[in-house]
């Protein structure tokens, strides 16, 4: 499915998908009971009565002279994390007609290993032309070295992997909150999943799109941004950032685009005292 957002197109890859997390594992807080009142909502998302199916996507964007590409999956893989899945974004780029040396901007949307796999390749960027974008905050955080231990619990050895590279070739930029990086195109923090992690936010005269990371890692976060997933740095910040994000959205009409949910854009409804995502294709 394609945005468009001005004259900006907005493409969701996904980069892998499958059935790889138990829902207590990702969501250890929440009875397995509780998640019926979402299950005919949203039946994608659900693998059987006790796993999540999750897509992990990146969204290519096109327009004003520029090709840029927002996150970098889980990488070519065998990825233990995801099953030994081997990630596609490569191939999914050249069915759309570009390599990657045509990538001129990598916005990683925050550091953890979903979202920097393809990032390099062999040691080197990935995307030879390519400028990589990161906020200040978050490569601050993910230099200490208690994020440093606790991400090598989750998958060791993809820090010296994806970023030490890119910091070694110069061609890592740390950026500030509400950078302007196009005409209607600008950043925000978005903070509490990861310390410093962004929100890209596109702007026209039809509306605005949001690509909103890993603020929701499952639409019914929507509803219940008390909801915190394992993989939530920040709890607090966290479930204060889902609710910043869904009273503007919903009072907005902002489209959302989320990197664990289905690749297409939804806005906010109420339904039966609930607050959903739909998205644009229903």
């Amino acid at each position: 499915m394609i945005l468009r957002a001005g004259d900006l197109t907005i493409e969701p890859i996904v980069d892998v998908e499958g059935t790889f997390f138990p829902l207590s594992v990702v969501f250890p807080e929440v009875a397995l009971a509780e998640w019926e009142a979402f299950r005919d909502r949203y039946p994608d998302t659900f693998a059987g009565s006790d796993m999540l199916y999750t897509r992990v996507n990146c969204f290519l964007l096109r327009g004003k002279g520029q090709t840029l590409l927002v996150d970098a999956g889980i990488g070519a893989g065998p990825v233990p994390l995801f099953g030994n899945e081997r990630g596609r974004l490569l191939d999914e780029l050249a069915r759309r007609g570009l390599s990657a040396a045509e990538i001129d901007t990598v916005i990683l949307t925050h550091l953890h290993p979903d979202h920097v796999g393809w990032a390099t390749l062999d040691g080197r960027p990935t995307f030879p032309r390519a400028r990589y974008i990161v906020s200040e905050v978050e490569l601050e955080a993910f230099h200490r070295n208690d994020v440093r231990v606790a991400m090598e619990t989750i998958a060791p050895g993809y820090l010296d992997a994806c970023l030490a590279p890119l910091e070694r070739a110069g061609v890592l930029d740390v950026v500030e909150p509400e950078t302007e990086l196009a005409p209607g195109l600008t950043i925000a923090l978005a903070p509490g999943h990861t310390p410093g992690m962004l929100r890209i936010q596109l702007t026209s005269a039809e509306g605005a799109v949001w690509i909103v990371a890993d603020t929701f890692t499952h639409p019914a976060q929507i509803d219940r941004p008390e909801w915190c997933s394992a993989f939530d740095m920040d709890r607090e910040q966290a479930i204060a950032t889902r609710r910043a994000t869904t009273e503007r959205a919903e009072r907005e009409g902002i489209a959302l685009l989320a990197s664990h949910f289905l690749p297409v854009a939804g806005t906010l409804v109420r339904e039966h005292g609930r607050l959903l995502w739909r998205s644009v294709t229903h």
